[in-house]
């Protein structure tokens, strides 16, 4: 019998209906925050989000749970650097587990 490895997921995002144009026009300045607002903290905290993954794991958390708290970590980070206007745009932030359906 083989047994296959089950495999986790996690996505953070916006849910506000402009958050993609506010996140990738560059050409915008803003008085609070920036655009590029999830995808910069991703690449600067990249290792760091493995590392508390992995810590999670060595700690007897699932990959699941690990995974969580790391991409719990990296929307409030992202809600730092989101443009605010209203506040409706950073309120709209989410973070989900995925299972592949």
């Amino acid at each position: 019998l083989a047994a296959k490895a089950r495999s986790a997921a996690a996505i953070v995002g916006y849910t506000q209906s402009y958050a993609i144009h506010v996140h990738e026009n560059k050409e915008v300045s803003h008085p609070v925050g920036q655009a590029k607002f999830l995808e910069e903290p991703f690449r600067q905290l990249h290792r760091q989000l493995m590392g508390m993954i992995r810590t999670g794991i060595d700690r007897g958390m699932t990959l699941s749970q690990s995974l969580l708290i790391a991409a719990l970590y990296l929307q409030r980070e992202s809600q730092k650097l989101c443009p605010v206007d209203t506040g409706a745009l950073r309120a709209s932030a989410f973070t989900r587990l995925d299972d592949g359906r």
